[in-house]
């Protein structure tokens, strides 16, 4: 976000984001509830880490399950006040008939049922290595990657419409249903639009005419500006309503960022602006230095819309509407766990790194990949290394482990750690179904190679 980096550039490449960040609030130290789609979405929507919910990595094409039915979702919860509930985009909490959108809590979806590279397309975009397009017959099926097949399919409610979907024209198409979801008149109840992009995320893909400026700009600034040019295509069908006083822009990353399935910063530090006209108040374009995470969206938004949360469970997510509405409020001793997102290890879900403050340790490094599907060597830190993010935001640095400071510090972390394991001990938790069968696979052509069609 151009904000976050040079705010005097003219040629930012979210100038819609960057608007609205100087008219609301704009965190420094926002975290996504962890660094890879699927448990950072669970976290989202639940305001619960994954070791509460059981949802502790990503979840395939071919899952039975998802988020497990007994965790309540944002939607439900607003549901349940009156409000009806729509969703564009990214889903990547399951497929199958209960854990579909339309099964938690959303009246309304448009969108993908998991990241756009788990599964082929015909306009491959930009990726590395190269995508290749989804075969037209049996007779080009072969030497191709397993995981290419089903085609990446879109949905309309619980309706595959394409298969494969053209990722070229998929912007205009998320504007055009969410104006129709804002500007649906034969209902005045409140609403809750969550728009979940996947413009960030390989293959990258844009439409020339969404784009401006000079030419010269990378296909990652083109991808950003366009979904920059989404986002404000849709808050302008907000204003056309004249509810823009009444509605709360809540935009975030969802993390994994430069540093996919890790705890470094990298991982889940991503932007997030909040915006409110006539509410929240306009914060210094400096930007607000809280240390806020995504997993407080789900307490926040209900406490605004004056819901109640269920009462059976622990949030990991604290209620920061004080801060919003400009009133005292501080998490200066807030901590924050970090999770590790590495489905290929069996402790996928651990709270690998603690924020405490400014500080943050960390106890295991390694284990991702790279962009050549290279896997880095695991490491483990017992004790843990120790940043100090306000001074080593690169997380370069660690503190000298025989100083006070690190003692200090470390003695914090390790309470933090028994708090937390004893929370989730005692709580109401639940265990995500990840086993896979080739039928659970999104298919509405199961006579065509890659289950093609069009709708």
């Amino acid at each position: 976000m151009g904000a976050n980096w040079n705010p005097d550039n003219d040629v930012s490449d979210t100038p819609f984001l960057d608007g609205i960040s100087s008219a609301g609030i704009r965190f420094k130290d926002f975290h996504s509830a962890a660094s890879v789609c699927t448990p950072s979405r669970a976290g989202l929507l639940t305001g619960r880490l994954g070791k509460r919910t059981g949802v502790v990595g990503l979840f395939t094409t071919f899952s039975v399950g998802g988020l497990p039915t007994n965790e309540t979702t944002l939607a439900e919860t607003l549901k349940a006040g009156g409000y009806r509930t729509g969703m564009i985009g990214k889903w990547h909490l399951g497929t199958t008939e209960d854990y579909h959108p339309i099964s938690r809590g959303f009246d309304f979806y448009y969108g993908l049922p998991y990241s756009n590279n788990m599964g082929c397309v015909d306009d491959t975009g930009y990726s590395h290595p190269p995508d290749t397009p989804c075969p037209k017959d049996r007779f080009t099926m072969k030497s191709r990657r397993p995981d290419d097949c089903p085609a990446l399919p879109l949905y309309h409610n619980r309706d595959i419409i394409e298969q494969p979907v053209n990722l070229t024209d998929l912007a205009d198409r998320y504007t055009e249903m969410a104006t129709k979801f804002i500007k649906d008149e034969s209902t005045t109840e409140p609403f809750l639009l969550y728009a979940a992009f996947t413009h960030m995320h390989v293959p990258l893909s844009f439409m020339a005419h969404n784009q401006s400026g000079s030419d010269d700009r990378g296909v990652y600034s083109k991808t950003l500006l366009e979904m920059d040019s989404t986002i404000r295509a849709i808050s302008q069908a907000i204003n056309e309503t004249h509810q823009e006083n009444n509605t709360i822009i809540w935009v975030s990353g969802g993390g994994g960022s430069t540093s996919k399935f890790t705890v470094w910063e990298g991982g889940h530090r991503v932007p997030g602006v909040v915006f409110w006209p006539g509410t929240i108040p306009p914060f210094p374009d400096t930007g607000n230095e809280e240390l806020i995470s995504a997993l407080d969206i789900y307490p926040t938004v209900a406490a605004l819309a004056n819901v109640s949360l269920p009462g059976d469970r622990v949030y990991d997510g604290i209620d920061i509407s004080d801060l919003l509405l400009g009133k005292p409020f501080s998490t200066k001793d807030r901590v924050l766990f970090h999770p590790n997102s590495i489905g290929i290890m069996s402790n996928a879900g651990d709270l690998d790194a603690v924020r405490v403050g400014d500080f943050k340790a960390i106890y295991r490094t390694g284990g991702a990949f790279d962009c050549e599907e290279n896997i880095a060597a695991v490491e483990n830190h017992d004790p843990p290394l120790i940043f100090n993010l306000r001074e080593d935001p690169l997380e370069s640095m660690p503190l000298d482990r025989a100083s006070e400071q690190y003692q200090y510090v470390y003695q914090k972390v390790v309470e933090a750690l028994g708090e937390i394991e004893h929370s989730i001990q005692t709580d109401n938790t639940t265990v995500a179904d990840y086993t896979e069968d080739p039928r659970a696979g999104p298919c509405c052509n199961p006579d065509h190679v890659c289950c093609r069609c069009q709708n």
